[in-house]
C-alpha cells in the first residue's frame, strides 16, 4: 500500500519513503508506527497501542520507543522540536496532524482488503475489576488479526472512537470503510472463562459467525488462556476457510473489475476443492494478472502453489515442463513483494522441500510459523512438509492447531494424523480420519483409501478404489514409487503403502537402480 503522508510517499508493503526525488529505506519499527499512525486517520494512537501493533505487546523501554517515533518523524521530513506532521499528545499518544491520502497510481489491491474494525469486548462479569481481562482480549484480537495481511485493520484507538459514537453497521461502513465488525463479551466466574465472538457484514447486516469458547482460567493461567482465545478468535474470523474468506469468495464474483482479488479467491477455492478444471483457469489467468500487478504478494503465492500442485500432485501436469523453478521464483517474488506474509513464506517453504533444499525449507517455515501462527493453511502446509521429514510430533501439534482455528478445512489436513495412525497398526482409526473430509477425485485421497482398505482385509473395497484410483490418474503405478521413495525417513510408510497397493491389484513399477529401496 502506497500513501501520501505530507510530501512523502510511504510505501508500507517495500517499507520505503520517497521525497524530494530520494527514496529511502523505512526501520520495521518506523513503518509500523507510520502505518498504525495513518489508519488511525488522526486519531490519536496511545504508546501501549503502538508496542502492541508495532512490537507485538512485547516490554519495551521508553527510550526504544522515543528512538522509533525519532526515526519515523525523520523519515517524512520531521522532527521532535517541529513536530509538523507527527504530534505528541503529552501523557497519552501520538497522531498525525497533517490530511493523508492514497498515493498516485497506487494500486487498488489494499483498497479492495476486507477493512475489520474489533469494538471492544464488553465485560459480563460480576466485577468490574475485569474489564482488564475484557481489554486485554480486544488488543489481542486486534493484533492477531493484524498479521493477516490480506485484511486492514482499525487500529484500538478508531475502534474506541467508533464504539463511542455508537455508530450502527452501515455507518460505519459508510464513515470508516469498515466491512466487517467483530464484537463480542467476557464473562468471568470462579476459575473459567467465558468468551463470545460475533462477526457481522456492514454491507447487508448478516451474522457470518457466531463462537463460544469456555475455558478454565485460574489465576496463574489467565493470560496465557487469553491469548489462546484471542488466536482462536482470530483463526476463526480470518483463516483461509473462515468467515471472512469465505464471504469474500461469494462476493468476489460481483468485483468482475478487480482480476487479482478475483483470481486470489478463487484460488482459494481450489485449495478446498482441488477442482482440475480451476486450476487450469487460474494457471493460465494468473500470468497476465500478475503482469498487470507485479506487487500482489497473495498472486505469486498462489500462483506459486498453482505451479507447486502441478508438479507435486501432477494437476493438469504438462508433459516436459519442470514447474519447480517457475514456482520457487513465484514465492520468492511473493516474499519480495511483501516481507510480512506468512503464507508467501510458507509457499517458499513447500518449494524448496520439494527440490530437497531441507536447509532452505527450515529458514522459511520458521518464518512462516512466526509470521502467523494463527493461519491454518500455514499451520496445515508446514505440519505436512514436517511429517515428510518424519518430525511427526510436530507434525501433529501444528495440525491439530490448524483444526482448531479452522473447523471447517480441507480433507488434506488430515493426511499426516492418517499416517501416525497407520504408524500406530490402528487401521481403523486412520480410515475414520482419512474419510472425516472426504475428497473424491483427488488421487491421494483414493491412493490413501486403497491402502487402508487393503490392510483392514477389505479387499473388494481396495479393488473398488484402486479402479478409481486408475480413473483419476492414469500414470499411478507408472509413478508412485518415484514419488514415494524420496521421502527416505519414513521408509516404514512407504513399504506399507507399496505391499498395499500391491495387494489390491496395482501393478507398482519399481524404478532401475531400487534394490536398495522400500520393496514391498
Amino acid at each position: 500500500m502506497k500513501v501520501m503522508i505530507a510530501d512523502s510517499v510511504v510505501d508500507f508493503d517495500r517499507m520505503s519513503v520517497a521525497s524530494g526525488g530520494q527514496t529511502h529505506r523505512l526501520t520495521r519499527q518506523s513503518a509500523g508506527i507510520l502505518r498504525a499512525l495513518f489508519e488511525a486517520g488522526g486519531d490519536i494512537v496511545s504508546k501501549d497501542d503502538l508496542i502492541q501493533r508495532v512490537w507485538d505487546g512485547r516490554i519495551i523501554t521508553d527510550a526504544t520507543l522515543s528512538t522509533a517515533i525519532k526515526e519515523a518523524r525523520r523519515a517524512v521530513g520531521d522532527t521532535g522540536a517541529d513536530q509538523r506532521i507527527i504530534k505528541t499528545v503529552h501523557g497519552i499518544g501520538f497522531c498525525l496532524a497533517v490530511p493523508t491520502r492514497q498515493a498516485p497510481g497506487a494500486q487498488g489491491m489494499d483498497a479492495l482488503k476486507p477493512c475489520v474494525v474489533v469494538l471492544p469486548f464488553r465485560n459480563m462479569g460480576a466485577s468490574s475489576d475485569d474489564q482488564f481481562i475484557s481489554d486485554g482480549l480486544t488488543n489481542e484480537i486486534i493484533s492477531n488479526l493484524s498479521r493477516f495481511r490480506d485484511l486492514k485493520v482499525l487500529a484500538r484507538t478508531t475502534s474506541e472512537a467508533i464504539s463511542a459514537a455508537a455508530l450502527d453497521h452501515a455507518k460505519m461502513g459508510e464513515d470508516y470503510g469498515v466491512g466487517f465488525v467483530v464484537e463480542g463479551s467476557v464473562r468471568r466466574s470462579s476459575e473459567r472463562l467465558r468468551v463470545t465472538v460475533q462477526v457481522a457484514s456492514t454491507e447487508d447486516d448478516a451474522i457470518l459467525m457466531t463462537e463460544q469458547f469456555n475455558r478454565e482460567a485460574s489465576l496463574d493461567a489467565l493470560f496465557d488462556v487469553q491469548d489462546r482465545i484471542a488466536e482462536l478468535c482470530a483463526g476463526r474470523v480470518a483463516s483461509p476457510h473462515g468467515a471472512l474468506a469465505l464471504d469474500a469468495g461469494q462476493r468476489a464474483g460481483r468485483a468482475t473489475s478487480w482480476d487479482m482479488y478475483r483470481l486470489v479467491a478463487d484460488f482459494r477455492r481450489f485449495y478446498r476443492t482441488y477442482d482440475p478444471e480451476l486450476h487450469s483457469t487460474l494457471r493460465d489467468a494468473f500470468p497476465a494478472a500478475l503482469a498487470r500487478d507485479p506487487e500482489a504478494a497473495d498472486g505469486w503465492s498462489a500462483y506459486a502453489v498453482i505451479l507447486l500442485e502441478e508438479h507435486r500432485y501432477h494437476v493438469n501436469e504438462r508433459a516436459g515442463l519442470d514447474v519447480l523453478p517457475l514456482a520457487t521464483e513465484a514465492a520468492e517474488k511473493a516474499v519480495a513483494a511483501d516481507p510480512r506474509s506468512a503464507f508467501a513464506y510458507a509457499a517458499l517453504a513447500m518449494c524448496r522441500l520439494f527440490a530437497l533444499d531441507v536447509d532452505g525449507f527450515n529458514l522459511a517455515a520458521e518464518r512462516a510459523l512466526d509470521l502467523n501462527p494463527a493461519n491454518s493453511d500455514v499451520l496445515s502446509e508446514i505440519g505436512h512438509c514436517y511429517a515428510f521429514l518424519a518430525r511427526e510430533d510436530e507434525a501433529i501439534a501444528l495440525l491439530d492447531r490448524a483444526m482448531e482455528l479452522s473447523p471447517v478445512h480441507p480433507g488434506w489436513y488430515h493426511f499426516a494424523k492418517t499416517w501416525r495412525y497407520i504408524r500406530l497398526n490402528m487401521y481403523d482409526a486412520a480410515l475414520l480420519e482419512i474419510q472425516k473430509f472426504p475428497m473424491p477425485g483427488f488421487y491421494w485421497y483414493h491412493a490413501q483409501l486403497v491402502w487402508l482398505h487393503s490392510l483392514l482385509g477389505q479387499s473388494d473395497a481396495a479393488a473398488t478404489e484402486a479402479d478409481l484410483l486408475r480413473q483419476v490418474f492414469p500414470e499411478f503405478e507408472e509413478r508412485v514409487y518415484e514419488e514415494v521413495s524420496m521421502w527416505q525417513a519414513n521408509e516404514d510408510l512407504v513399504r506399507s503403502a507399496l505391499k498395499s497397493w500391491q495387494s489390491a491389484g496395482l501393478k507398482i513399477r519399481i524404478g532401475p537402480g531400487s534394490e536398495d529401496g522400500p520393496h514391498p
